[in-house]
Formats: C-alpha cells, structure tokens, sequence
C-alpha cells in the first residue's frame, strides 16, 4: 500500500466514526480534534523528513549519536522546528475553523500531540524502518494513531 494511504488512514476512520454521530447513533466525542490531531501528526513528520534534511548535524532518536541526514530516525533542530511548525499549522487551523471558537488549549493539545506524533515516528523509524521490519507507510499509521489514542484519552480526561 502507498505511504499516503497509510497516512491518512487514521483521518478517514476518525471521520467515518464522526457520521455515527451525525446520524445520532452514538453521543458526540471531539472526533474534529482527533482527525486534527491525526493530520497534526503526519504534517509535523512531513515537514520534519523535508526541511528538516538541510540541518548537517543529525542525531539517531534513539541514543543520540551523530548520523547521516535523511535517515530514518535522524533528528535535527531544523527538524524539530520544522516538525513544531507543521504541527502549529494544523493546530491553528483546527483552532480557526472549530465550531465552539478558537480554544487555545485544544489547539494546544494538538500541537502537542503533532509532536510527540513525529517523534514516536522517529523512534518506529530508527527501531524498526531502518531494519526492515516496517515500511515508511506502515510507521506513518502508527505514529499518527498513537498521537490519535494519546490524544482520545487525553480529551476523555478532560
């Protein structure tokens, strides 16, 4: 399957999950703030991989060592900038276009979750990318359904 099939997976599920609300099958549950989250996720990690790639000072995620740019599971601080505002983007977004008003702790909590989405990216990357273990797709759903779930029990808390 395609890397952008595997990205937007999670959106499409949140959205079909949405339509069991419209049709009042099930009470409402911040389904708009997951899919954003979800997006928030695999923006931050485009946005990331792409600008990320001209920082010449790489780290592997998982100990720190200096590496190669463009591998999976590098990091940078142009990266992680970039990743923050990949995220912000989608966050701000959500914050404008949400029904109730601009409300900074939700598009807070995405941008956070956008984030620490991107890095759990680099880590399946770094653990399991790079040994072939999982394709690019295959980390890209994971990350985003883990900022997804982090996000769900987050807003259930709330």
């Amino acid at each position: 399957m395609s890397n952008v099939f595997y990205a937007g997976i999670t959106g499409l599920v949140i959205a079909l999950l949405n339509v069991t609300t419209i049709i009042g099958r099930y009470p409402y549950f911040h389904y708009f703030e997951l899919f954003a989250i979800s997006l928030s996720v695999i923006s931050a990690d485009t946005f990331a991989s792409e600008i990320g790639i001209v920082d010449r000072k790489v780290y592997m995620i998982t100990n720190l060592k200096r590496t190669v740019p463009g591998i999976n599971g590098g990091v940078s601080v142009i990266g992680q900038l970039a990743a923050l505002l990949g995220a912000s983007i989608v966050g701000v977004s959500y914050g404008l276009l949400s029904v109730g008003g601009f409300n900074i702790l939700q598009v807070f909590i995405v941008i956070l979750l956008g984030f620490i989405g991107c890095q759990i990216d680099s880590y399946l990357g770094a653990l399991f990318e790079n040994k072939g273990k999982l394709s690019k797709g295959e980390v890209n759903f994971i990350a985003s359904f883990s900022g997804v779930i982090l996000g769900a029990l987050f807003l259930y808390l709330l």
